[in-house]
């Protein structure tokens, strides 16, 4: 998929349409694996409920699939001649599964010691004043497990810790950064849900309520997110390398 030119429109909402119906496309796939991931993620709630680590780690399982899939799934749609079929893409994704494991850890990490900047009591978010700069942020490395998912020529150890500087120089760039913080607010929200979902049911007691308050949302919006990510990281290499009108190129960096 590297180095192929795709076509893409020029207009945000254009480009999210395009994403929403490369989704919708392959949808009893995307859906079907959001799904099943919801129910694996049950099975560890129940049997060991409590264990933080494992609700993590299973989260993290279940996203970097999704987000494989979603990403390889939208670009192949996206290519010129014959539409790859669902075993292709699964079986691929398959391959690219550990890395972009690995990347999505890394990316959770940065999400989670920042997290205080934006959902923490008003000191720790210096009064609202670091709030939209975290969150923009988080928009700027959401492009780094599109990266590991389609880069295939760079070795996995190196593509593993450089996605993320690779992901914030791209969307950082003077012609990006526009729509990096409009997407980074939309991507926000449903973590502003689950936040406040978080607070109310472990006040209230409910069992399972990282579970609850968290993995059901999950299931709904990672896999049509990653699409839009997957879009306007193509729109954003375009923006970036070449001059305004060109054909795209698919290109890992």
């Amino acid at each position: 998929m590297v180095g192929e030119r795709l076509p893409l429109p020029e207009s945000v909402g254009a480009l999210t349409q395009m994403a929403l119906r490369a989704y919708r496309r392959r949808f009893p796939l995307f859906f079907g694996t959001a799904f099943a991931g919801l129910v694996f993620e049950a099975i560890i709630a129940y049997v060991r409920p409590g264990d933080i680590g494992l609700f993590y780690a299973g989260s993290i399982v279940v996203d970097s699939l999704l987000a494989a899939l979603v990403t390889l799934g939208v670009v192949a749609d996206l290519r010129d001649g014959d539409r790859l079929t669902n075993g292709t893409i699964v079986a691929r994704a398959f391959g690219r599964w550990g890395v972009v494991a690995l990347v999505t850890t890394l990316v959770d990490i940065v999400t989670f010691f920042s997290s205080s900047a934006v959902f923490g009591p008003p000191e720790s978010t210096a009064y609202g004043l670091l709030s939209l700069p975290i969150v923009v942020l988080w928009g700027s490395v959401s492009f780094a497990s599109v990266i590991a998912a389609i880069d295939e020529k760079t070795a996995p150890a190196t593509l593993v810790f450089s996605c993320i500087g690779r992901s914030i120089a791209l969307a950082l760039a003077r012609q990006n950064f526009g729509r990096l913080t409009l997407l980074a607010l939309v991507a926000v929200v449903p973590m502003l849900v689950e936040a406040v979902l978080s607070d109310q049911l472990e006040l209230r007691k409910v069992a399972a309520w990282q579970f609850v308050a968290n993995i059901p949302i999950d299931a709904l919006v990672t896999g049509p997110l990653q699409a839009v990510f997957t879009v306007f990281y193509l729109d954003f290499v375009r923006r970036t390398t070449g001059p305004r009108g060109q054909r795209p190129v698919a290109r890992g960096c």
